[in-house]
């Protein structure tokens, strides 16, 4: 009997460390999960800037065109939100930048961090040179 008793209570001290330690696992493996979304999010805005930079420097291509190629690739991305797109002046020869801006909001970390709260913008520039 007294074999029964140590088990239940080293059950009970299993019990009471998991209920201890589980809520600061999940919030570091949600805020884990919300870093990798946030570096996720800077990857596509940069391919977006980088493929707009692309159709900017043809020179048949318009600011719209260039814009619909933003957009198509934010949301081939994954990325649903409103975006700014930044044109320079296009002149032959001369460099082209496409500067694609994009908000992004934390899901948990502004929560444990309240500097991180509210949106924050993820931006992104390309240059190339423009042909003829």
């Amino acid at each position: 009997m007294k074999k029964n008793r140590q088990t239940q209570s080293k059950q009970g001290l299993a019990a009471i460390e998991m209920a201890m330690l589980f809520p600061i696992f999940m919030m570091l493996l949600v805020g884990v999960m919300d870093t990798g979304r946030l570096y996720w999010t800077q990857s596509v805005v940069r391919d977006a800037a980088f493929e707009g930079a692309r159709t900017a420097i043809l020179h048949e291509s318009t600011t719209s065109q260039i814009e619909s190629v933003v957009t198509e690739e934010l949301v081939s991305g994954g990325i649903n939100q409103s975006s700014s797109v930044v044109i320079s002046d296009r002149q032959a020869s001369q460099p082209v930048e496409v500067k694609v801006s994009v908000p992004f909001e934390f899901y948990v970390i502004d929560n444990l961090l309240p500097s991180l709260e509210g949106p924050t913008n993820i931006s992104a520039a390309a240059v190339m040179i423009h042909e003829r």
